[in-house]
């Protein structure tokens, strides 16, 4: 029993002591501390306070974003957007500060109508903001036809149309569209001809007289006819060797501008005087204002009867070319201020008449044979008394198939009691006598309309609707410019109607008008036609021979609108000036129904050169 006691003993103590050596070498012995990596990165557009590095378990780390210029801090790659950010290093970790570019707004109000087009030329855009340092390109469009490009205003102030806008703060800008009446297309085109001289050429778009517009194949076309006395300068001691005739020259409207088409060397012109347009048919004279054309200076008969001109009839062939015809031969060669074109014998073909200069009691009319070639018809009519026609027209009056012949005289032009100085004849085709008989003729004061003034051209159309074609005349003499309406009657008579009012010549200078119905109501208008230096458009009426120091043009007074009944009124709706526009003369045409003048001045003239001409493209709205 006592070694059992005692074995246990010994048991016990051994346990306990191996115990005892067990706490105390736990007491003794520590763990090794635990590392962790934190990886700090920038995107682009700025840097970190710090790049990371090795951090024990359980440290806390404060990292700082900076950004760069122009640029914003967005977050960190753990999505918090605290910074500077606070990490406690509990494992390895990469973090990443993330940046954009500042955004600024670009407000464009829209003042008037019209659009804008934005393109970024450097950066990006969001939805609503671009970037900071975004360059964009601000375009202006006018919306409608009538609307016209003004300026930029705001944070940014221009006159162009088309700007660069740096996005560095927030923008503000508008745009300024104005409603206008008048739109300009200008435009510059060089004129090369080896075999004329740039001052040659310079003089054909000069004269004013004779220039008309036509249509080819759809595209606009404008004839500018030979060279002007004015130019080529009217001395006593010239003889026709001395100052040559000149081909035409031709415009062609292209994308909306006039460009140089063509010399024309079909015709040659001194001084070309009205002309008239039927369908594709084209009839011209050749006034020749160039020398003597009467008894000789030295007071002797005429000794050279070539200084009168020719008549000219063009066919428009396609492609904007003319294909012309001399009407009379070099022999009857003749001074011609009015020209007309029309059917007198009713076989189907185009005639041509011309009146001659004032004072001369005759006309020339010429037939047109069947193989293109014209023959001398002036027994046709045989004026027996003295009334002196300088214009006139055909027109079928009564609509028999065979046109009448009207003419208006010049007379005495300067007397207003000359009772040949505005009286008008009608003439008809009498079938028995197979010649052209007085059927109108006016031929006392008291019938006149507008009493000394005497005619320069003449036209026939129905102005009041009543079915019976009216007549207008265009009159001058020294102390201004007007027109007339004669009104024609179920009987064959016709009776003053309207007259306009009598403009000075710095007040309105014309000599030709055009028939458009310009406001598109159905009564056909009138738009009077420039004579020399452009006397007709200067908005100051006292500065007319310099173009340079008298620029601007008014157009309201060449515009006469029916009023429905054959009488008129100078468009008045609103004024349609242009200021500082430098033209030397303007020619009406329609297009699309709209009405349009070409303005043309010459410049930088120079033998050695091409030759420079400055076109101008008016579009004129009228309103009702």
């Amino acid at each position: 029993m006592k070694n059992i006691i005692k074995m246990n003993k010994l048991i016990f103590g051994f346990l306990l002591s191996i115990l005892f050596v067990s706490c105390e070498k736990e007491s003794l012995v520590f763990a090794d501390p635990v590392n962790f990596t934190l990886t700090v990165n920038s995107g682009v557009g700025g840097s970190v306070s710090s790049p990371g590095g090795t951090y024990n378990q359980g440290q806390s780390v404060s990292i700082t974003a900076i950004p760069n210029s122009e640029f914003v801090f967005v977050n960190w790659s753990n999505g918090s957007t605290e910074n500077p950010i606070s990490i406690t290093v509990n494992s390895n970790q990469t973090l990443t500060a993330n940046f954009e570019k500042r955004k600024y707004s670009l407000t464009i109000t829209i003042q008037g109508e019209g659009t804008v087009t934005e393109e970024i030329i450097s950066a990006g855009k969001t939805t609503t903001e671009y970037n900071s340092g975004s360059i964009i390109r601000l375009t202006a469009i006018p919306s409608g036809e009538w609307n016209t490009f003004e300026n930029w205003t705001g944070d940014i102030n221009s006159q162009m149309s088309v700007i660069e806008l740096l996005i560095d703060k927030p923008k503000n800008i508008t745009v300024n569209f104005q409603e206008s009446s008048l739109v300009i297309n200008d435009n510059i085109t060089e004129i090369v001809n080896s075999t004329i001289s740039t001052y040659d050429v310079w003089r054909s778009f000069y004269d004013v007289s004779g220039v008309f517009p036509y249509v080819s194949d759809g595209v606009q076309y404008m004839f500018y006819p030979g060279t002007s006395e004015w130019t080529a300068g009217q001395n006593s001691n010239n003889t026709k060797n001395d100052i040559p005739p000149m081909p035409s020259q031709i415009l062609r409207k292209v994308n909306g501008r006039w460009e140089y088409f063509k010399t024309d060397y079909g015709a040659y012109f001194w001084g070309a005087r009205n002309f008239e347009i039927n369908g594709n048919y084209i009839a011209i004279g050749d006034g020749n204002e160039i020398g003597p054309d009467g008894p000789n200076w030295n007071g002797g008969e005429q000794t050279d009867k070539n200084w009168n001109g020719d008549l000219y009839f063009g066919e428009i062939i396609g492609g904007g070319n003319i294909n012309w015809t001399v009407v009379n031969s070099i022999e009857d060669r003749i001074y011609t201020h009015g020209t007309t074109i029309g059917d007198i014998n009713g076989d189907g073909l185009l005639d041509v008449g011309a009146a001659p200069n004032a004072g001369q009691n005759t006309l020339k009319l010429y037939t047109q044979e069947s193989d293109g070639t014209f023959t001398n018809n002036d027994n046709l009519l045989e004026l027996v008394e003295n009334n002196q026609p300088f214009t006139l027209d055909f027109s079928d009056l009564d609509n028999d198939g065979i046109d009448e012949i009207i003419t208006a005289n010049y007379g005495g032009g300067y007397s207003s009691q000359d009772p040949l100085s505005n009286n008008i004849r009608v003439y008809k085709f009498n079938q028995s006598s197979g010649l052209f008989e007085i059927d109108f003729r006016s031929n006392s004061p008291s019938a006149f309309y507008s009493i000394g003034l005497g005619a320069t051209s003449i036209l026939t159309q129905d102005f009041d609707g009543d079915g019976i074609k009216d007549i207008a005349v265009a009159r001058e003499d020294s102390s201004g410019n007007s027109f007339e309406i004669w009104k024609g009657n179920s009987d064959g008579t016709y009776t003053p109607h309207y007259s306009s009012p009598v403009w000075s010549e710095n007040e309105l200078q014309f000599r030709e008008f055009r028939i458009f119905d310009v406001n598109n109501d159905g009564f056909p208008d009138l738009v009077l036609r420039p004579f020399h230096y452009g006397t007709l458009y200067r908005n100051s009426s006292d500065c007319w021979w310099n173009v340079e120091q008298c620029n601007g043009i008014k157009l309201n007074s060449l515009i006469q609108i029916n009023n429905g009944d054959g009488t008129f009124s100078s468009y008045d709706r609103e004024e349609l000036v242009i200021e500082s526009l430098n033209v030397d003369n303007i020619h009406p045409y329609m297009e699309n129904g709209v009405l349009h003048f070409l303005g043309t001045y010459p410049r930088n003239i120079d033998n050695n050169t091409p030759y420079q001409l400055y076109t101008y493209d008016i579009k004129v709205r009228i309103l009702d």
